[in-house]
């Protein structure tokens, strides 16, 4: 047995196509049906219906501890190898370290 009743799907034909934002005004609409907005999409794509999904953000690169200890040894004129060790050291004091004397 479906959760979505044939006026549902209907509705969903006739909307066409969907994004993250209206699949979830859809299951919303219908939270007395008990849908998920997942289930939502999945029913969308098993009815072939157009889903154009959310484009998920890039998370920015991230700075390994070995990077930060050349820059700081480029900072403080010395080389990385003078600094073995100061890779253990926690990210956040590297990075404030780095902030003051950079």
């Amino acid at each position: 047995m479906s959760n979505y009743s044939e006026n549902m799907v209907a509705e969903m034909e006739k909307i066409g196509s969907f994004n993250y934002d209206s699949a979830a005004a859809f299951a919303e609409k219908y939270s007395d049906a008990d849908i998920s907005t997942r289930s939502v999409i999945s029913k969308i794509k098993s009815l072939g219906l157009e889903y154009t999904p959310r484009v998920a953000a890039k998370a920015a690169p991230r700075l390994r501890k070995s990077d930060m200890v050349i820059s700081i040894a480029d900072a403080i004129g010395v080389h990385p190898d003078e600094l073995d060790g100061l890779s253990n050291a926690k990210t956040s004091a590297l990075s404030t370290l780095l902030a003051h004397i950079g």
